[in-house]
């Protein structure tokens, strides 16, 4: 009886021609008929093997199916099989693998007909790069040196933060580090489980070409990246110096192509940067002195700016106005819709409805109106619901991406269009028809004061709206908002609330513990994925030695403000949104953005040349 495991070709007692012509093929090929026969199993070897690539190389790897009988006989089946494995890891011609993309464990599979086999390949990726007129035997340098412990030529890690979390995709990231007296080569070394590049240099930086870190980056997706630098003097290299440790999360996100638009303060001008390009940003607008806003299909810009009405340039009074820009992709550029010049709109913060057909503005007096951003008209609305009938203030709105919420900073005095003092964060509802809006009564979700490690908040402003509107990233503030001789004595800090009122929670790892970094102007990404939602945001902290009191220039230093702030990026976790925990990570720094200006209000919206 022929075994129903394994399919035998029946063997009459006739020619062996008549045999092979019955078989459909020669005899111990391991088909049937023109097909690949059944079997027990199918073996595909190596089962497990390892590679060594260097970044920018490739290897290969050759490999062999067999068809496995229920006695363990074994019949070679290669070329009656395709072979395949997962992306991005490498590909196959036939039966021999191609890698070199990406470090990591893959899985290899071999399709014979309608049954598979599966094999393991862990690739591990390596790399030296010279930088910085780095000797060629630097590597060796290192390799015969001794680890010493004098603390004075110990190097610090200065950038990366240990514990930051970073999207796949940011572009290639600059380690900085002290060097530590009497050293001249450094070593820097990142690893994660199956990456090791090794970097040295002459210079207190270390950057990997932009090709580098991308394969770096996807090896470690989903885990810890280390980073460690050695530090020695070429003139007496017996010993090398070590620096801590400093590890980030590399998670699987790859965020989309989206734009960053921020207000470059010092230098008057709203910038656009599209995260993920390591390009230098864009001139959106220049000649902005104050506010702006960005729709969420950014295409569409609010801005305020002091006007001078021929008595002398400043903010107070009558001297803000606000103005509208659009982007017209048959010009591929910003055209400006309503000028501020012209004084029509006196004001200071500006949100828009999701499609940006209509505007909220606060008017001089801590009063919101609606408007037509293309023409400047004033819509009718119900929204002196929002100020008591005027014995209130509200600034700051953030309307939600479905529009059905306003979220704004609340005041219990009238007057406040700017500055602002004993804030609280309230919502309202939003519907419409046509062109009929109408708007809820506030309610309260983050209320003053709030006591915190780091002390009493009773100010709390600059409120906005998680792109699907769970959740309001807000500041707190000890004190009224600004402190024109120190902006970092306020306090100002981040917090996050649920959208509901039924939580809020200090974002102390993002803030950096229970210190002063002047935190400002918070907004979310457009897209939340199934591990993060991400926030950007200003600070006046240190980007390594790249920007601190000590290298920012003069232009930066105004208004209290003692260094150049620069926005930076940051990771909720969403396995942590209860309210007893920070959900927050250590930010990472923003590349492309100059180290040498003032960079404010980042909002995070769809490029507009992609509408």
């Amino acid at each position: 009886m022929v075994s129903g495991t394994r399919r035998l070709c029946v063997a009459f007692l006739v020619v062996s021609a008549l045999t092979a012509a019955a078989c459909g093929g020669a005899p111990g090929d391991g088909t049937k008929d023109g097909t690949v026969a059944e079997y027990a199993s199918i073996a595909v070897e190596p089962a497990a093997a390892t590679l060594s690539v260097r970044l920018g190389e490739t290897m290969t790897q050759e490999y062999q199916a067999f068809g496995v009988a229920d006695d363990g006989t074994r019949t070679a089946i290669t070329t009656h099989c395709s072979f395949v494995m997962q992306d991005p890891f490498g590909s196959f011609a036939a039966a021999t693998a191609t890698v070199g993309t990406f470090g990591g464990k893959a899985t290899v599979t071999a399709v014979c007909g309608e049954q598979q086999g599966q094999a393991q390949l862990i690739i591990n990726l390596t790399g030296i790069v010279l930088a910085g007129n780095a000797p060629s035997n630097s590597s060796d340098l290192f390799g015969g040196a001794t680890v010493g412990t004098d603390a004075a030529r110990t190097p610090t890690i200065e950038y990366p933060i240990d514990g930051a979390v970073s999207p796949r995709n940011i572009p290639s990231i600059e380690t900085q580090w002290t060097g530590g007296g009497g050293n001249d080569l450094y070593h820097l070394r990142i690893v994660s489980s199956y990456a090791t590049v090794d970097l040295y240099t002459t210079t207190l930086e270390g950057l990997l070409a932009s090709e580098q870190w991308q394969t770096l980056a996807g090896t470690a997706a989903g885990e810890r990246l280390s980073f460690v630098v050695e530090a020695l003097a070429q003139a007496a290299p017996a010993s090398k110096f070590a620096s801590a440790p400093v590890a980030i999360v590399m998670t699987h996100d790859n965020i989309d192509e989206t734009a960053i638009l921020y207000w470059a303060s010092s230098q008057g001008n709203i910038m656009s940067q599209t995260f993920g390009e390591p390009d230098a940003p864009s001139l959106v607008k220049n000649d902005c002195t104050s506010c702006h806003s960005v729709n969420r299909s950014g295409n569409r810009v609010g801005y305020s700016r002091c006007v001078n009405d021929g008595s002398g340039n400043n903010c107070g009074g009558d001297f803000l106005a606000v103005g509208f820009l659009k982007f017209d992709p048959n010009t591929n550029a910003w055209e400006e819709t309503v000028n501020a010049n012209q004084r029509a709109i006196l004001g200071s913060y500006t949100t828009f409805s999701p499609d940006g057909s209509v505007s909220m503005v606060t008017h001089r007096g801590g009063t919101l109106h609606l408007h037509d951003p293309d023409t400047g008209a004033e819509l009718a609305s119900n929204l002196d619901i929002a100020t008591a009938g005027g014995t209130r203030s509200a600034l700051m709105p953030d309307w939600s991406a479905d529009g059905s919420k306003v979220v704004m900073a609340s005041v219990p005095t009238p007057g406040y269009y700017i500055d602002l003092a004993n804030g609280s964060i309230q919502t309202m509802t939003h519907t419409s028809t046509g062109t009929d809006h109408v708007f809820g009564t506030p309610t309260t979700i983050i209320a003053n004061p709030m006591t915190l490690a780091s002390g009493t908040y009773t100010n709390f402003f600059f409120p906005s709206f998680s792109p699907d509107g769970a959740l309001v990233v807000a500041n707190a503030a000890r004190t009224a908002w600004r402190n024109s001789t120190d902006a970092r004595s306020t306090g100002s800090r981040l917090v996050l609330a649920d959208s509901s009122g039924a939580w809020a929670v200090d974002l102390s790892a993002l803030n950096g513990g229970n210190v002063d970094q002047s935190i400002t102007w918070a907004h979310w990404a457009p897209t939340v994925t199934d591990e993060y939602y991400w926030v950007v945001f200003s600070s006046e902290r240190d980007y390594g030695h790249r920007t601190t009191q000590g290298s920012s220039p003069a232009s930066c230093k105004a208004n209290g403000v003692k260094q150049c702030k620069q926005i930076w990026l940051a990771a909720i976790a969403k396995s942590k949104l209860s309210g007893m925990v920070d959900p927050s990570a250590a930010p990472m720094w923003l590349p492309g953005q100059s180290t040498a200006a003032n960079n404010i209000s980042p909002y995070w919206s769809r490029a507009a040349v992609l509408q």
